[in-house]
């Protein structure tokens, strides 16, 4: 296989939210656990042996030795500072360093796909503003999600604007490190959120639109009670 030809690294990381464990596994014998988005390091176990890989060690070395012993399985790094490719969306420039997914699309620094972080495994359901929770569903709404909003995060733009709030991200990140994911939420919540009936009602029938990428639920271990994530 030529190098033009390679499939790019993408790494799928499985979010244990009620457990906050971010995990990836590569063969029989590697797996990682990342810690605060990335920037906490990982814990690695490789063939029943576990080590700690910084997040330097990481960025420098962890991503080629990866694609030096498993790229016939996920991929091969191929970095490249002036890769360029627009959203397909928001028909903005995304600078992909890291490479691009099979979809064509930026891959962030742990190489996971942009549609996970964009939260493809759910619809939107109702979003007030950005001081509001951002409700969600994964199954036309029989279920209801809610991200949180937090200033807990690494944007410079918090230190600029202290009025400035953003949706905590599906999984942790090096901009939202500690981030929570999904939590559990309720068509109560909804509606005492401002959402309308009629949505509401929608949802309850579970006639709501479904996410644009459901097979992304895989790699999710969702809440199924309220959890409190100050214990």
């Amino acid at each position: 296989m030529s190098e033009e030809n390679k499939p790019h690294l993408v790494l799928h990381w499985t979010f244990d939210v009620p457990n906050q464990k971010l995990t990836t596994k590569i063969g029989d014998d590697l797996e990682y656990e990342m810690l605060q988005g990335g920037l906490g390091g990982f814990n690695k176990t490789y063939k029943g042996v576990k080590t700690y890989v910084t997040y330097p060690h990481w960025l420098a070395f962890e991503r080629d030795w990866i694609s030096q012993h498993y790229g016939h399985l996920v991929g091969y790094f191929q970095p490249d500072p002036n890769r360029v490719v627009m959203h397909p969306k928001e028909n903005r420039p995304d600078s992909c360093p890291n490479g691009v997914g099979p979809d064509g699309r930026y891959l962030d620094h742990t190489q996971r796909m942009q549609i996970v972080m964009e939260g493809g495994d759910m619809s939107t359901v109702y979003w007030k503003s950005p001081k509001d929770p951002l409700f969600l569903t994964p199954d036309c709404g029989k279920t209801i999600y809610k991200r949180v909003p937090t200033r807990d995060i690494e944007y410079p733009e918090a230190k600029e604007d202290p009025d400035a709030w953003w949706v905590e991200w599906p999984q942790p990140c090096g901009r939202q490190p500690r981030s929570k994911g999904p939590r559990i939420s309720s068509y109560q919540e909804l509606l005492d959120a401002g959402c309308p009936q009629d949505i509401v009602d929608k949802c309850m029938a579970g006639e709501w639109a479904a996410p644009e990428h459901p097979e992304l639920q895989q790699y999710y271990i969702y809440p199924t009670k309220e959890i409190d994530y100050k214990q």
